[in-house]
């Protein structure tokens, strides 16, 4: 049994030996493998054992022709270097000396630069080393965040999704230390969401991608460093008909969570949005953006395509109360206003507020009359719509009863209906454009 043991170390020992020799002999003229003929034959062998004992995962045994191989053939293989900080990162969580393990996290450093320094590739490899001195060792999130910064800025999009998570993390970490100022983080922030935007438009159903966004998106959030003229100082420039549809729906959505709705920048953006996605609820949202900035003919363009595009009843509905509501209120037109509450009631008989619309309208209508009593006669028709509008939608019954019991303060008293040859309960038409048959009440005593 021990004859044939040995008989097959020695097998394996001239087989290493003739494959070490093949290789020697195809590589003894390469420069990388060591500046000398003796360096590169050292070489040869080295790789060939720490590659053994490092499949076996013996990173111990492996250590030692692993750093000759670092000292005479660094540009040798890249593989020395990958294999290496795998090696490191093994040794340095096994360590418990902490001056023994910032030495370890510092070697592991110089690997990646000695890899750079022989292979390139440096945004991608900034970008490990990064993450790995920040996950090694927390406490260097400074260093880590100028590795980080320089791997972005070298590689943009083409950053992997976990080393921008890792710089927006960092980058937050810095500001909750005061190493960054706020327009820092929103820069940063920027940068990232665009760069994601980018790579996301190439693989719009990458899970880890859209993982990384909704990650990144959080932290920004949560450190709450963006007011409305910090992001119109970053983003006013990139808002723009060339931006992306992505990058403006971030905007608008950072720019409500900051209570920026009022903004002239937040209108920039809205039209941004309507153009690159001309929707009907776009359409509707600049609408009432240009009804708060009192340009009512523009809105009124905006309501009449909201309206056209939107296939939704209630939604169309909606809208068309909410069109006519400005067009009675604020441009003085109430026929049209009424023809617009009806037409919503037309596609959908359910919706009260197209009747307390209606009511509203003819209760400002008193001076159409030149007749005390006829001015009078409005609330009649007004307070007809408000109950059918608790008829037809129990959910505004509530402020319907309040309308009622107002606008009943305005009925005739019983001696002017006495005097208009009229009884309680008799039909009436109020005249007008109103129009409207209605029932003889006296105001309540």
């Amino acid at each position: 049994m021990k004859r044939i043991l040995t008989l097959n170390l020695l097998t394996l020992s001239l087989l290493l030996l003739f494959a070490v020799n093949g290789i020697a002999q195809a590589y003894l003229k390469d420069a990388k493998y060591g500046v000398d003929e003796e360096a590169r034959q050292q070489c040869i062998v080295a790789l060939s054992l720490y590659g053994e004992d490092y499949k076996q995962r013996n990173y111990d045994k492996a250590k030692p022709n692993w750093l000759k191989v670092l000292n005479i053939c660094p540009a040798a293989r890249q593989n020395t270097y990958i294999h290496g900080a795998r090696m490191m990162k093994k040794w340095i969580e096994e360590e418990v000396a902490p001056s023994r393990k910032e030495e370890m996290i510092d070697s592991l450093m110089m690997i990646y630069d000695m890899r750079i320094e022989h292979f390139n590739a440096k945004g991608k490899l900034l970008g490990q080393k990064g993450m790995d001195l920040m996950s090694l060792d927390p406490n260097r999130y400074e260093e880590a965040y100028g590795i980080l910064k320089e791997s972005v800025e070298i590689s943009g999009d083409k950053s992997t999704g976990v080393a921008l998570y890792t710089f927006m993390a960092v980058t937050n970490t810095m500001y909750e230390n005061d190493k960054l100022s706020g327009e820092e983080v929103i820069k940063t922030y920027a940068t990232l969401a665009d760069y994601l935007d980018t790579k996301l438009a190439a693989k719009p159903d990458d899970s880890r991608l859209l993982q990384v966004k909704e990650n990144i998106d959080a932290i920004f959030t949560n450190a709450g460093v963006a007011d409305c003229e910090s992001l119109q100082n970053i983003f006013e420039p990139r808002i723009n008909e060339e931006a992306s549809l992505d990058l403006a729906k971030m905007v608008s959505s950072l720019l409500t969570a900051n209570s920026c709705q009022t903004s002239d920048f937040y209108k920039k953006t809205a039209e941004v949005l309507y153009k690159l996605e001309p929707t009907a609820a776009r359409a509707y949202e600049l609408a009432r953006i240009y009804v708060n900035a009192k340009d009512y003919n523009k809105a009124e363009e905006l309501y009449k395509d909201a309206v056209e595009h939107e296939e939704d009843s209630v939604t169309k509905s909606k809208f068309l109360v909410e069109y006519g509501n400005m067009v009675f209120n604020d441009m003085g037109n109430p026929q049209q206003g009424r023809l617009l509450a009806l037409e919503a009631l037309k596609i959908n008989p359910n919706l009260g507020h197209a009747y307390i619309l209606i009511g509203h309208i003819y209760a400002a209508e008193k001076n159409c009359f030149s007749d005390d009593f006829q001015k009078k006669t409005v609330y009649w028709a007004a307070v007809d719509q408000f109950i059918k509008a608790k008829r037809v939608d129990p959910s505004v019954a509530d402020d319907c009863d309040r309308l009622i019991n107002t606008y009943m303060q305005y009925f005739p008293a019983k001696n002017d209906i006495f005097f208009q040859d009229l009884h309680i309960n008799d039909r009436y038409t109020v005249g007008g454009w109103i129009n409207e048959v209605t029932t003889v009440r006296a105001r309540p005593e």
